[in-house]
């Protein structure tokens, strides 16, 4: 009989030897799964403005958690049901602090909390509108790429913990690499996934059938798999969005809670064992290989330390041009969008001249208002529609940065292959950069030439010359401030891929930390490890015998037997006081 506890003790003992601190989340995790009782944390995570938390309001049926144009949630907050409204606020120094629903924006929002000065761990709620939910507990995390790293770290970090997780998506753009790089993620930890596509009121019938095409292309073409899709909106007239969603999701989840729990736990102790078979296997190599071939590898490794500044040199060469050609990528794909708004401001500007029959000094001044407001108004419109566009540079860098990445991995892997025989397990690097918000738009320009004599000019005379005179100028101010539009995405745009560039460079850092752990392995220690991968690798198989067992059962449509982790052969399963694998 083996028992869950003492497999995950055995793993954190091996992590703790190993100092493979990377695994400590994903043991926490698993812990937390067997000794939750029927419930399940239903996680969402998506970019910033992806709709998570207003989908989360909606689903109680009240502004609980805050939204706006900036990013908001700054910490984990948990939304349950309960018979009484209730709010209880936790520290990371152990307080508890109860406070009124209508405050939980002092403590969850990146205005009131910046950067999580008050030190809150989470947010726990529960309300009564959620007794259709009650076996849920829904989970609202950090928007993935805000404009606060912090943000995405705290979102990152919390993956491992996840139980079912929907993945927001907003309707308009969906799908982008760093969507399946998160998707890719919570593939290791859980075997519930579904894809919310948000804002669905956005788009036609027709729109709708084409996102879906589009999606599910994707998702096939990156895992040769489907994720339930679903769209989604909070507007009252697509109430039946909401009903498919809770008709096909939620309602079975809560119906087959035990079973569903089973299944999350085992994916996720599957993937825990998975990782520390391949760290134990690299350093077992590393304990029974001769000195000469431990050497060989200390000398790759070093060799890498010293040509670092080389590996760190390029991944800055890579994000200075995507930076340096991001404006001149802009400016090129305004120049449609240019065009049109000079034939707009030129037919808008004739035809409001007839109206101002007024003297110069007015004249002007009305102008100079008027093409105020136009400006401000029709940037700001180009800035929302075209801010995909804007950002493509960002996400170039980081797919650049990934390619560099994960070369360095392959370099490193046929130096452990080389030297030890082992083959490194492929890691999936996750960079997150800042997701550039839309910067203000703030319009410049300079007054036509002749605004300061322009008391003593006559405009019976001189009105035609004057109303072409503006009609240029209102072109070129067209110009000139599209062009510092561009300039202010650009910088926003420089902003996120110097912090892909960061986080590139401290992960290719702690890749070679790892192997130097495992390198550091003698032979002294081969018996343990032996006894370790023989423990986890027969635990493994149990598992999955296990998995198989209960997919014929379903498949046969009888009910499983056990209410939490289901029986395989050899063991006995308990209540999560004496959980076994």
């Amino acid at each position: 009989m083996v028992q869950a506890g003492d497999i995950l003790d055995r793993i954190s003992k091996l992590a703790l030897e190993l100092k493979l601190a990377n695994l400590q989340p994903q043991i926490a995790a698993c812990r937390n799964q067997f000794h939750a009782c029927n419930g399940i944390d239903v996680a969402v995570f998506g970019r910033f403005k992806a709709g998570k938390s207003s989908f989360l309001n909606h689903l109680t049926g009240q502004a609980v958690l805050p939204i706006g144009v900036v990013p908001l949630t700054a910490v984990i907050t948990r939304l349950r049901y309960g018979p009484d409204e209730r709010t209880e606020v936790r520290f990371l120094d152990g307080r508890v602090e109860t406070v009124p629903v209508k405050d939980i924006g002092l403590f969850v929002g990146e205005n009131e909390n910046p950067g999580n000065r008050k030190q809150v761990a989470a947010v726990e709620v529960e309300l009564p509108e959620l007794k259709p939910f009650a076996s849920l507990q829904f989970v609202d995390t950090p928007g993935l790429g805000s404009a606060f790293a912090h943000n995405t770290e705290v979102a990152l970090n919390w993956l491992p913990n996840v139980g079912a997780a929907v993945v927001a998506v907003s309707s308009d753009a969906p799908l982008s690499e760093r969507d399946l790089a998160l998707l890719d993620e919570l593939r290791q930890h859980t075997p519930k996934i579904v894809l919310l596509l948000t804002k669905a009121d956005l788009l036609t019938e027709t729109q709708r059938a084409e996102v879906l095409s589009f999606v599910t292309q994707q998702l096939r073409r990156k895992w040769e798999t489907e994720l339930p899709v679903f769209f989604y909106s909070i507007r009252p007239e697509f109430s039946v969005l909401r009903t498919e969603l809770e008709q096909n999701l939620l309602f079975p989840l809560i119906r087959n809670r035990s079973e569903a729990a089973g299944q999350i736990a085992r994916h996720k102790f599957l993937s825990l064992i998975g990782q520390t078979l391949n760290y134990l296997q690299v350093a077992l190599a590393a304990a029974t290989q001769v000195e000469s071939a431990r050497q060989a590898l200390r000398e790759k490794l070093a060799k890498e330390h010293r040509q670092f500044d080389l590996l760190r040199s390029e991944l800055h060469l890579l994000a200075h041009e995507c930076s340096a050609k991001a404006l001149d990528w802009s400016l090129a794909r305004l120049e449609p969008t240019q065009e049109a708004l000079q034939l707009k401001i030129t037919d808008d500007l004739r035809g409001e001249f007839p109206r101002w029959r007024l003297r110069l000094p007015t004249l002007l001044k009305v102008w100079r208002e008027w093409l105020d407001v136009f400006l401000k108004r029709e940037l700001s419109i180009v800035s929302r529609e075209q801010q995909i566009m804007f950002r493509e540079p960002l996400h170039r860098a980081r797919q650049h940065l990934m390619r560099t990445l994960r070369a360095f991995h392959d370099r490193l892997t046929e130096h452990v292959k080389a030297a030890l025989g082992v083959s490194l397990t492929p890691r999936e690097f996750i960079l997150e950069a800042p997701e550039p918000s839309a910067p203000p738009v703030n319009v410049g320009f300079v007054d036509a030439a002749f605004s300061l004599i322009s008391f003593a000019i006559p405009m019976t005379l001189f009105r035609s010359w004057i109303e072409r005179s503006l009609l240029r100028k209102s072109c070129w101010e067209v110009e000139k401030n599209l062009s510092r539009l561009a300039s202010g995405w650009r910088d926003r745009v420089t902003a996120g891929i110097n912090e892909l560039t960061s986080q590139a460079e401290k992960q290719a850092l702690d890749e070679l930390a790892a192997l130097e752990q495992m390198l550091a392995q003698t032979n002294t220690n081969e018996l343990h490890l032996r006894e370790a991968i023989r423990e986890l690798e027969a635990v493994r198989t149990q598992i999955k015998i296990a998995r198989l067992a209960l997919a014929k059962i379903v498949s046969e449509g009888r009910a499983p037997r056990v209410p939490f982790l289901h029986e395989m052969p050899g063991t006995r399963i308990t209540r999560p006081s004496d959980s076994t694998i």
